[in-house]
């Protein structure tokens, strides 16, 4: 073999590496530029959506020689928990309940995992988590939620009560996405609510609304160690950011997780007159919507009750000074007294808050300082005492309601009620079978029985309260349960009853029975405050024609 040959040799060899380098450089060019059109395949990593990054993955589009990043992400409600029908058919539905199971299921790190995938990932990148989407943070406050609180539900019931029923859970579907009909603005994936879920979650969590300003769509809630703030993103619509500021707390202070919840949110009270059965039964009865969001709502309910132009007008004109009559306000005069008790009615749970159905003036007096008054001494005594005093002077004691009405009292005081903030399971669950024996009793008469003997109670009460020299007006904080309940029993009780003597002038047939409806309704009223509390912070209401709305929005 010559020297020519082997030169020949070695350029052939070099030219054929160089060629080969020119060929995987262009290969690796046009793979990368085929790889790198998976857009916003980065954007769902397990650092942005934890566990639910396994449902990521590259499909190829040939037609289009380009990649397209099909993704998963939940779309969040709240339902009863043994709802099946989603609002994506044929998926899966999983609840929120702190369970082992539930964690698996919901794709959510426990807190011990998530702590230590926290700390790994500071430990690769050092920062903070800012980077994962709000909607894994939401998820996994909300298991937390679940299990702090059963825990702790478990602990004060004991084993003498088995497990109770919630009736609203917070639940979950995976709906798989697109990344190619992500709006630009958008750098993280994000989930699917609906407006009236969002405030139904907030409510159980403990955030109160600071904002809601429907115009512009900014919303912002707080409490309770968390904040929820939102932004308007064009070509999508409305989008919020869930984020945990400080400590939070579940348990005697969570939402008691009732079906009422998802209307008291929005200014809406269950009442009794919404049973089925009994509009079946009584012909003329109507079904009822008490709503007291706002200022315009309290009329229109006021209205539908049946009370007078003049009443509404006495109410209207000067609200606010009325509202100073703190609990002997129409509002309350009707929601503690036609609450119903089966929708609230929360079996062997040591809970008692709920969200307040009223748009409270920052500046007022807070509604249920009327008569959970600063000194710890029960309602119960005083109640008594009047009673037995009517019994006595005008022979109730052949009256088999209120005697019910006086044994009960007798069996709860029995059970222990000198701290409302303690009391035992045994006492609630007497509270609550004290309040079911009043709806059965009121739900045998006829409707506008009952509600007349309310709106003459309104009516009493706005127009004592219009005069602001009046009693109600100038109760002292000592003693306030005393004086409230006193001028009840002695002066609105014989105008709504329509015997202003009734200590010597016996009561008809008639009278006596819208005299049994008011002690029925005032006895309801006691039971009722016993076993609910709103928190103070709980002042900004959620416009009530949101109630059911499946506006969505976007949890980034």
């Amino acid at each position: 073999m010559g020297f020519n040959d082997v030169n020949q040799n070695v350029f052939g060899l070099v030219a054929l590496i160089v060629s080969l380098v020119a060929l995987l450089t262009t290969v690796i060019q046009v793979l990368q530029q085929y790889f790198s059109s998976a857009e916003g395949y980065r954007r769902c990593a397990n650092s942005v959506m934890g566990l639910w990054a396994k449902g990521t993955h590259r499909k190829l589009v040939a037609r289009e020689f380009r990649f397209e990043v099909i993704f998963e992400t939940p779309v969040i409600f709240v339902a009863p928990p043994d709802n099946q029908k989603g609002p994506i058919p044929g998926r899966d539905i999983y609840y929120v309940d702190g369970t082992d199971k539930s964690y698996t299921n919901t794709k959510v790190l426990k807190p011990l995992q998530q702590d230590q995938a926290d700390q790994q990932a500071v430990r690769q990148v050092h920062t903070a988590d800012d980077e994962r989407a709000s909607w894994l943070t939401l998820l996994s406050t909300q298991q937390g939620a679940e299990l702090d609180s059963r825990i702790w539900d478990r602990r004060q019931r004991g084993t003498a009560f088995k497990e109770p029923y919630y009736q609203i859970a917070v639940g979950l579907q995976s709906k798989t996405r697109s990344w190619d009909f992500i709006p630009d603005a958008i750098t993280k994936p994000y989930a699917t609510s609906a407006i009236c879920h969002l405030v139904e979650m907030m409510a159980m969590l403990g955030l109160y609304w600071k904002v809601f300003d429907q115009i512009l769509w900014n919303l912002r809630a707080e409490g309770n160690g968390f904040i929820l703030t939102s932004t308007t993103v064009h070509g999508l619509g409305v989008m919020v950011v869930f984020a945990i500021t400080g400590r939070s707390n579940f348990e005697a202070n969570r939402v008691i997780p009732a079906e009422g919840v998802k209307e008291l949110a929005f200014g809406t009270v269950p009442n009794i007159f919404e049973e089925g059965e009994y509009l079946k039964r009584e012909k003329d009865a109507q079904s009822l919507e008490l709503v007291f969001g706002e200022e315009k709502n309290v009329t229109a309910t006021l209205e539908s009750l049946g009370c007078t132009s003049e009443t509404v007008m006495r109410f209207a004109k000067d609200h606010k000074h009325i509202f100073s009559g703190k609990l002997h306000t129409p509002t309350h005069s009707v929601s503690h007294r036609l609450t119903t008790t089966s929708i609230l009615r929360n079996n062997w749970h040591a809970r008692k808050s709920l969200p307040y159905p009223r748009q409270q003036l920052p500046h007022a007096p807070q509604p249920y300082d009327g008569l959970l008054a600063q000194d710890k001494r029960p309602k119960k005594p005083l109640f008594q005492e009047k009673l037995k005093e009517l019994t006595i002077a005008e022979g109730f004691d052949k009256n088999p309601q209120c005697t019910v009405i006086s044994h009960q009292w007798n069996e709860i005081d029995k059970l222990g009620c000198e701290d409302e903030a303690t009391l035992t399971i045994e006492a609630r669950e007497a509270i609550h079978n004290a309040l079911d024996d009043r709806t059965t009793y009121l739900l045998s008469l006829k409707q506008i029985d009952v509600l007349g003997v309310l709106v003459a109670h309104l009516t009493k009460v706005v127009e004592i309260l219009d005069d602001q020299k009046s009693p109600l007006n100038n109760i002292v904080l000592a003693n306030k349960e005393d004086t409230l309940l006193s001028h009840y029993f002695d002066k609105i009780r014989p105008a709504v009853i329509g015997n202003l003597d009734s200590n010597k002038k016996p009561l008809t047939r008639e009278e006596e029975q819208r005299n049994t409806v008011w002690i029925s309704l005032i006895f309801r009223m006691l039971c009722w405050l016993l076993l609910h509390d709103f928190d103070k912070s709980d002042i900004k209401m959620v416009p009530s024609d949101l109630k059911g709305s499946r506006m969505p929005v976007y949890i980034g």
